[in-house]
């Protein structure tokens, strides 16, 4: 075949995903999340919006994580042509998912071993999380729940969620329920005023987190009737917040936006929880970003995750180091609040645990000096310890070189140290 022909046939191919596209977009009223709902794509079906890869079709055909379906919505954020587009390689899996590694498990965290009853994971004293469903509107290849999510032997009836609120009643100690699945904002309105009637009347219960990502992949869920319902529970009884997942700027769009501030109105805080993903988002300048629109839409960063040890994972992972690079980053290039902590959730239940650059390079004892170095400058820094401290031991100590190296160009509170 001619270079000609060929580029012919693809340009046919690329115009039948364009038309394909178009067709879907105005097939239904655009802003009605429950006719987004029945009209996600599905598997193979996808192969009409996108010009697949051979990777990709193998990725869909042999996943071994869970099912692969988007909103309209949210495919309408994807490039069909590019294969490396973020919201794509969010959607559609790769030829990577099918590979389950030695290393990965379908639990790593273990919240089955640390759920005394169905849909309940109780890993922090004073929290639990409340798995509510197995529904999305988009399942995100990188889910640390696949196990579960899309998966209708894992549907929460009634009755389980009644033992899940009967197990909570009977430990008064927690006091933070977060409500995950699945997505509980995939939930019909009248089931979320029941969930949250049931929490507002625990005493103990004081606060309750969504776990939604409604807001990124279908921003129309957020309903006025929605946020009424909230509202309604959101009382000096039960205090309600809201974390969401914006992984890339492309999701930061105008709806989101708009769902967003509904939400806020209703007097919900909204956090974000990135995850970190390798030819996603791996990079400074993409998190920078991200974290700036994300301030535009009034939403405060709270945590980047280290991705989980999932099955056929090793796509999307970074090193260690990439997430700590990325924090070092935006410290001093936007504000306090844009910046979210990098945690990793320990394999095994072990919680989470914050990971930072070392801007604290230890105790300077003859001197009773504390080294820094500066995110903004790189410069460093000495702040003494108090004269009445009995905690000098607990520091980890800087060595006589590295001070005689430092301290000629090192400032304090007045003028710059001239090592007296």
């Amino acid at each position: 075949m001619k270079p000609s022909d060929l580029n012919s046939q693809a340009a046919d191919l690329f115009g039948n995903v364009s038309q394909n596209r178009s067709d879907l977009y105005s097939s239904f009223l655009w802003t009605d999340y429950k006719a987004q709902l029945q009209n996600r794509v599905k598997g193979l079906e996808l192969e009409k919006y996108f010009e697949l890869t051979p990777g990709e079709r193998i990725g869909i055909a042999d996943t071994i994580r869970l099912n692969v379906s988007a909103t309209p919505y949210y495919i309408s954020l994807s490039d069909p042509e590019d294969s490396n587009c973020p919201i794509r390689r969010m959607i559609l899996p790769r030829e990577s998912e099918s590979v389950f590694s030695p290393e990965e498990s379908s639990d790593p965290l273990h919240e089955e071993r640390l759920s005394p009853v169905k849909g309940l994971t109780h890993m922090y004293p004073d929290r639990v999380l409340l798995f509510t469903n197995h529904e999305c509107s988009v399942y995100c290849r990188h889910c640390m729940r696949g196990r579960k999510v899309s998966d209708s032997k894992e549907r929460m009836l009634t009755e389980d969620l009644e033992a899940c609120f009967e197990y909570i009643r009977s430990h008064s100690e927690i006091r933070d329920v977060v409500l995950s699945g699945g997505d509980p904002l995939n939930l019909s309105d009248a089931k979320i005023d029941w969930i949250l009637e049931r929490l507002e009347k625990i005493e103990h219960v004081k606060i309750c987190r969504l776990g939604t990502r409604n807001p990124v992949t279908l921003p129309f869920r957020i309903t006025s009737e929605l946020c009424n319902i909230i509202e309604s529970h959101n009382t000096d009884r039960l205090s309600i917040f809201c974390n969401t997942q914006f992984n890339h700027a492309k999701e930061c769009t105008p709806e989101a936006k708009e769902a967003v501030l509904k939400l806020l109105k209703a007097g919900v805080s909204v956090g974000n929880q990135c995850v970190l993903l390798k030819g996603i988002n791996d990079s400074g300048e993409i998190m920078l970003e991200l974290h700036k629109k994300l301030l535009e839409l009034r939403i405060r960063a709270y945590y980047m995750y280290d991705p989980e040890l999932i099955p056929g994972s090793r796509g999307f992972r970074t090193p260690l180091a990439k997430g700590i690079e990325i924090v070092g980053y935006l410290r001093g290039k936007i504000a306090g609040m844009g910046i979210p902590s990098f945690v990793n959730d320990l394999p095994g239940g072990g919680g989470k645990i914050t990971m930072t650059p070392d801007w604290y390079l230890g105790f300077y004892k003859p001197k009773r000096m504390h080294v820094f170095r500066s995110a903004l400058r790189g410069t460093y820094h000495l702040s003494p310890e108090p004269p009445d401290s009995t905690m000098e031991e607990s520091y980890p100590l800087l060595s006589e070189e590295m001070w005689e190296r430092i301290s000629p160009n090192s400032y304090g509170a007045g003028e710059k140290s001239d090592d007296e």
